[in-house]
């Protein structure tokens, strides 16, 4: 993750003509610039086996995260583009967006580089070797250019000036993702000539009733939100590969949780919702300690090849079943390991947002 600065000067906007304004619109659309071609040459790359089947990160643990980037670059480069049109040179910014937008770009370019060096690993070992040939060089060079650009993005976000940090009230009532998505929606929807009645009458029920329990309820939400993305994601997969009924759940179940890590990890992070809902005490701990079992499931699924002996099973005879006994040990595990060590620090002992 790329660092944060900051300096305790308060303020709530970036005024018209702020010197750190260039170096934040070359951050944001190196971020974005990077984000388009590994999203390109990632996932489109991966539905053609006549590439794919060379490719050095082609099996676990490797393809685990080429299997998840391939979905959440697009999906937060996606919430930063929309947020974009609302940064006008004529207007000031105000800084809740512009944190944001920085923490969103650090997001995307964490998980771009997090996958890179995965994909370079698998090079530098040799991974997949007999299968090695002309896609395979094609896909090391477009491997180079994604590096590139990806190193570029970053150098550019860590040169935005130290900006001023948002008054407490500005922070905590500045324009989420959610606002502005609405916001931007509304100003293209005054260009529709005669439907456009009907489309601001839509847009307006939706943020009054169908936002308005999203941030009532922005876990929930956010679990919902995984379910409806492990079902549609994974059930399209298993019906254009021919699973059965548990492998299906099995991808389902791993799409889900890696879905909630990121909406109720990064999201937060990001700005997509600021809701007054507040979490603290034992149920913060609980959060806690349910995303990063989520994260666990995937990574111990990822290297599962090496730890089936934890449920006494090996490689070669280990079938669904010893998948599901793996990642609901590691699940358990950690959620008990994080959950423990947070109740005895007492971490997050005070009600917090």
């Amino acid at each position: 993750m790329i660092p944060e600065r900051q300096v305790p000067e308060p303020g709530s906007a970036l005024a018209v003509g702020d010197p750190a304004r260039p170096a934040l619109r070359r951050a944001i659309l190196g971020t974005l610039l990077a984000a388009a071609v590994f999203s390109v040459f990632t996932g489109p790359v991966k539905q053609v086996s006549v590439l794919y089947d060379h490719a050095p990160w082609l099996d676990d643990p490797y393809d685990t995260a080429v299997s998840f980037a391939m979905f959440f670059v697009p999906l937060f480069a996606a919430c930063c583009l929309v947020r974009v049109p609302l940064c006008r040179r004529s207007e000031p910014l105000p800084l809740a967006r512009v944190r944001d937008l920085l923490r969103n770009c650090r997001v995307v370019l964490g998980a771009m580089s997090v996958t890179l060096l995965t994909e370079w690993s698998s090079v530098a070992s040799g991974a997949n070797q007999p299968q090695w040939n002309w896609a395979t060089w094609l896909q090391v060079g477009l491997l180079a250019a994604m590096t590139a650009l990806t190193a570029g993005a970053v150098i550019a976000v860590y040169r935005v000036p130290a900006l001023p940090r948002p008054a407490p009230a500005a922070a905590s009532t500045g324009p989420d993702w959610l606002t502005d998505a609405f916001a931007v929606a509304a100003r293209y929807g005054d260009r529709l000539g005669p439907l456009r009645r009907p489309v601001l009458g839509a847009l307006s029920w939706t943020e009054s009733h169908l936002a308005a329990k999203v941030r009532r309820h922005p876990l929930w939400s956010a679990a919902f939100a995984s379910v409806v993305f492990g079902v549609a994601v994974g059930g399209f997969q298993a019906t254009r590969e021919g699973y059965l009924a548990p492998a299906t759940l099995l991808v389902i179940t791993l799409l889900g949780c890696g879905m909630f890590a990121f909406l109720a990890g990064a999201g937060s992070y990001i700005g997509l919702v600021r809701s007054g809902a507040e979490v603290g005490g034992g149920r913060r701990r609980a959060l806690d300690a349910g995303v990063l079992a989520c994260v666990g499931v995937l990574v111990v699924f990822a290297f599962r090849n090496s730890l089936w002996w934890i449920v006494g099973s090996r490689a070669a005879v280990a079938r669904i079943p010893q998948a599901y006994a793996l990642i609901g040990c590691a699940a358990a595990a950690l959620f008990a390991v994080v959950f423990a060590v947070e109740s005895l620090s007492n971490t997050h002992g005070r009600t917090q947002a």
